[in-house]
């Protein structure tokens, strides 16, 4: 074991907590920082708390109180991660005695777990360096003209609070340009009459040293304590190179999030402070506010109104950044994706571009998906006969035929992928796997096969996977795959044995391809196909869009541990997929 702990004094049950608490936080660490966090039995400058995060409700007084004892305050540091269960102590000089002396210490009747981390991280990174081309000016206004401006807009604002155009988690107001939410563009053939207030004009030539564009459009947001907004990048193809907001009122911390390396930094924006993304903070990482009433960075602080003062430059010319995953110019009617933060978003985007694609393209989709692959094959087979297995988006069915001795029943969320079923003599019903009517605790196996990736949020993929485990019995297993981010690790340097041997080219091309960021719209083309379902001969060549969540390593694993009454019997990577089989207790 990696981990500096005596084992032998601890109960198997401490034990375990103690690694699942730990294993839990190195990944979300490893999320923060960009790479994997190596935990280590050498002592070292730096240390993992688990369990002693803002979320456990522990702040910087209650640590310092237990490391009072063995450490003086000017001898180290201590950082917070917002809304994470974990921090991370920085100390000037190594001590041998450092682990025995806080590890299974009592903070706020929370045990601490412990670890020494390898050094190969900074503290920068710990704390969230600013993404590159990230600009921040303090005290950019007076605070007399502070309330001025939060005076104006929120007089401007009350027939906004009461229109139907409005958005449901904060007020918006627009100047200039009106921007669409619903397209994410700007008609440049439409000016609004209300040009940019004379108010916020005088704001911009006072700004003007930090700039390079000249603003045309103005985008008013107000926030109440609680609200906020997704995760979201800028659309490239309306807006020239730099984007400002000049934040008035509450401070905010706002959530960068790099979609190439899922590194987040949490960024503290300061009231009457002018911020401007420009470069790879402006084109690549996606910026939002999580809705929440308190911030914490190291410490925790509560919110209260704030008014963000949006200002762009729109243009025609087209975008010709270096990041062409990111850019709708580039990209040619390619939608773009980014992570989808709300739940609104999350049934639109699994509508347009899960659902109603499966619907359009299922006679050419079935055309492709004829080979069972072995290791699903395999897994059905080692079942009892007579079992009940289920197989949640089962496609056109092509396992519901592996055994004649098991009872197989398909579900699938397309109608014209289960009339293929039903062609073909199988039983299969139509619904959605985020609420399947059948009986809890029915089925002998549950197999979900590359369907799991099609959801588009961590909440949305944990309810699936507790659909799964409701409706097996006691002992019933579940089999569920993925597509993976990691397309070509070799299963042979890892030393480990495979669930599935597939047939790479079976599953949409998996392994001949390179993902920039973990959600992704994958194309598909008809060729030339005829009798598509609900395809005129037009649209023979149309290209479809279809959305993906590419999993990391270990991904898969935690959303399964996060199940109740679930044991996860293994974990593997076959053909650029990770496999999980559990098992139910």
């Amino acid at each position: 074991l990696l981990y500096t702990i005596k084992f032998e004094a601890m109960s198997k049950k401490q034990a375990k907590k103690h690694l699942k608490s730990i294993h839990r936080s190195l990944k979300h660490l490893s999320d923060l920082v960009g790479h994997p966090c190596t935990p280590t039995q050498t002592p070292s400058h730096f240390m993992l708390l688990a369990n002693a995060g803002h979320t456990n409700g522990i702040g910087r007084a209650d640590v310092s109180s237990v490391l009072e004892c063995c450490l003086p305050p000017s001898t180290y540091k201590l950082f917070f991660p917002p809304d994470k269960h974990f921090s991370v102590l920085y100390v000037d000089s190594i001590r041998e005695d450092l682990l025995d002396l806080i590890n299974f210490s009592k903070v706020r009747d929370n045990v601490v777990y412990c670890t020494y981390i390898t050094e190969d991280i900074s503290l920068e990174s710990v704390t969230g360096a600013k993404p590159p081309g990230l600009f921040i000016h303090h005290d950019i206004v007076s605070q007399e003209t502070e309330e001025e401006l939060m005076a104006f807009f929120l007089e401007h604002s009350k027939n906004a609070r009461q229109s139907q155009d409005n958005l449901k988690n904060r007020v918006t107001l627009h100047f200039g340009y009106k921007f669409d939410y619903k397209t994410n563009l700007v008609d440049l053939s439409a000016p609004l009459e209300n040009p940019i207030p004379d108010c916020v004009a005088d704001i911009i030539d006072l700004i003007k040293p930090h700039i390079f564009m000249s603003p045309n459009q103005l985008t008013v947001n107000i926030y109440e304590p609680g609200q906020g907004i997704p995760k979201h990048v800028d659309t490239h193809s309306i807006f020239t190179s730099e984007i400002l907001s000049v934040s008035l009122g509450s401070d905010v911390v706002m959530d960068f999030k790099n979609p190439s390396t899922g590194q987040v930094v949490p960024v503290l924006i300061p009231g009457r402070s002018l911020t401007v993304m420009s470069g790879e903070s402006r084109y690549l990482w996606h910026h939002g506010i999580t809705p929440r009433k308190t911030d914490a960075l190291q410490d925790v602080t509560h919110r209260s109104l704030r008014i963000s003062l949006t200002l762009r430059e729109v243009t025609s010319e087209p975008c010709t950044c270096p990041y062409a995953a990111q850019c709708d110019s580039q990209n040619y009617g390619k939608p773009v994706c980014g992570a989808v933060e709300s739940e609104e978003e999350a049934v639109r985007v699994e509508g347009q571009y899960v659902s109603e694609v499966y619907e359009q393209i299922a006679d050419h989709f079935s055309g492709t998906r004829h080979t069972p692959w072995p290791g699903v094959v395999r897994f059905i087979n080692s079942l009892p006969p007579h079992s009940l297995v289920l197989d949640v988006g089962c496609g056109n069915g092509k396992y519901l035929g592996a055994r004649s001795d098991v009872c197989l029943i398909g579900n699938d969320n397309s109608a014209n992928l289960c009339g293929i079923c039903r062609d073909r003599g199988h039983e299969v019903f139509v619904c959605n796997a985020l609420r399947i009517p059948f009986r809890r605790g029915s089925c002998d196996a549950v197999i979900c096969i590359a369907m799991l990736h099609h959801m588009t949020t961590p909440e949305r993929r944990v309810v699936v996977l507790q659909n799964i485990a409701d409706l097996l019995c006691q002992e019933g297993l579940g089999l569920v795959t993925v597509w993976a981010q990691e397309q070509h690790i070799d299963l042979a340097d890892q030393g480990a044995e495979s669930c599935l041997s597939a047939d790479s080219s079976e599953e949409g091309g998996v392994g001949r391809r390179q993902f920039d960021s973990q959600d992704v719209f994958v194309d598909w083309q008809l060729k030339g196909a005829s009798g598509s379902s609900g395809v005129s001969s037009q649209d023979n060549n149309k290209v479809y869009y279809r959305y993906y969540h590419v999993f990391r390593e270990g991904e898969l694993a935690d959303l399964v541990t996060q199940i109740p009454g679930v044991e996860l019997v293994g974990m593997t990577y076959e053909k650029a997929n990770w496999c999980a089989v559990f098992r139910k207790l």
